[in-house]
């Protein structure tokens, strides 16, 4: 061989190994070609070294993705994620038939139902089963009806929703996983459809609350089956983390120890679930209304109940007129009301032990009209 012929080799192996390694260290945004390529906020398709990428984060700021986008030489892509905290808008025909190894879509912590829809009725083009997660919808941002009827389940294996998103309708053969969020410690809850906390490490408990005529309290009662419009408490025990992913469950209707159980506590339980906003007065009938409000549930004279939240309703006849608060203490701890003090019959100022007082002057907390009041 020529030394002419062996320095082109050398040269054309050089070359080949600056182009792959300048390949394999291109940034993310580096894996888009934009329609406007001043602002980069519109995805049209893929660049020459991002068609290689296993794994494609659209960034925040992009607000739209055209249809094909993926179509062409994305058969590489296995995971393909929306940035959290980016909400962008997608056309259709997104995927092409040979996009045949997409197995991951993360929807991030901030889609609308109508984003999440639009890219998720591109999946009917795909030929492997897909998981999804959406994590981070808020019933108080988007109040977009969530209905699925127009997507096509055929490829997806498991798909995990926000708990407010998901009805009794059909998802096909997927599994479905309600996801809770929770930003505080307690918080109501009510949803739409039925869910099975199955004890798999799951960091919150759920309770139902009822009224024991023995002892004239109110008490909390853990269940593991989240059932469909009722409401419910939860408690999350680990603060570092908000949100736990539970099975959809089409009913509590099987016959075992548990869901018996279960369903005999939400026949007697006081909390009413919403799933929509909801007008609310002081009383109903004979029952006094409560609401939940920094982890303890205070009489109301009305207002609205927002959607996925509710309320507390105790007879009236049981009502002290003083707030409720809420104890962990253990698994089966009840509602601890703040009186202690059996002649109670109402008014309007007590203090922390639950007993009437007048008009106080002296410096401390006391409970005026079902709040909290400080005088200093």
């Amino acid at each position: 061989m020529s030394k002419n012929i062996e320095r082109i080799i050398t040269l054309l192996s050089t070359a080949t190994l600056i182009t792959a390694g300048s390949m394999a260290g291109h940034a993310q945004s580096e894996c888009f070609t934009y329609e406007d390529e001043n602002t980069k906020t519109t995805i049209c398709g893929l660049t020459k070294a991002g068609q290689a990428k296993n794994e494609l984060t659209i960034p925040q700021t992009v607000t739209a993705v055209k249809g094909g986008a993926f179509a062409d030489a994305s058969s590489s892509l296995n995971t393909l994620t929306v940035e959290d905290g980016g909400n962008p808008a997608f056309e259709s025909g997104l995927f092409g038939k040979g996009t045949n190894t997409l197995t991951s879509i993360n929807m991030g912590d901030a889609m609308s139902v109508a984003n999440m829809t639009a890219l998720l009725q591109s999946l009917g083009t795909l030929q492997e089963k897909t998981t999804i997660v959406a994590s981070g919808f808020s019933g108080e941002k988007d109040t977009s009806d969530a209905t699925w009827g127009t997507v096509t389940w055929d490829n997806v294996a498991s798909i995990t929703l926000p708990a407010e998103l998901i009805a009794d309708q059909t998802f096909g053969t997927a599994e479905v996983y309600g996801r809770f969020t929770i930003s505080k410690e307690i918080v109501s809850f009510c949803t739409s459809a039925t869910f099975m906390d199955k004890d798999t490490g799951s960091n919150m408990l759920f309770y139902v609350a009822d009224y024991r005529a023995d002892d004239g309290r109110l008490h909390i009662q853990r269940v593991k089956y989240i059932a469909a419009g009722k409401g419910v408490l939860i408690h999350r025990l680990d603060s570092s983390s908000g949100f736990c992913d539970l099975l959809r469950d089409g009913d509590i209707n099987d016959n075992t120890v548990q869901a018996k159980n279960d369903k005999a506590l939400y026949e007697s339980n006081m909390l009413v679930g919403v799933t929509t906003a909801t007008s609310i007065g002081a009383t109903d009938g004979n029952k006094t209304n409560y609401v939940l409000k920094d982890g303890a549930f205070h009489p109301t004279n009305g207002g609205t109940i927002k959607a996925n939240r509710a309320y507390l309703q105790i007879p009236t006849a049981a009502a002290r007129g003083v707030s409720l608060e809420i104890s962990f203490d253990d698994e089966e701890t009840g509602i601890k009301s703040l009186t202690s003090c059996p002649s109670l019959n109402g008014g309007e100022w007590y203090d922390l032990q639950g007993c009437r007082v007048t008009q106080p002057t002296a410096k401390g907390l006391y409970i005026n009209n079902g709040r909290k009041v400080s005088i200093r």
